[in-house]
């Protein structure tokens, strides 16, 4: 595995510096803030654990109201 050398703003580097753990390197970092688990997984983490089946609800919920918008705007195809 090689390595790469890129530039980042003071202010990039301050948020990446502040989201590392303990033990973690930076590629650690940009690894874990880059996975991209599954929307319902995102859901129950930002609601503070209420669940899977409340993280469904909440998509399917959200799912409604962007079809509700496509179609009022007239995107609806």
């Amino acid at each position: 595995m090689g390595t790469t050398t890129i530039s980042l703003k003071d202010e990039a580097y301050e948020r990446l510096k502040e989201a590392k753990q303990e033990g973690e390197s930076f590629s650690d970092v940009v690894l874990r803030l880059t996975d991209s688990p599954s929307t319902e997984a995102q859901i129950a983490e930002l609601a503070g654990g209420l669940g899977t089946e409340f993280a469904e609800m909440v998509e399917d919920s959200s799912a409604e109201v962007r079809d509700s918008l496509d179609v009022e705007s007239g995107t609806d195809e």
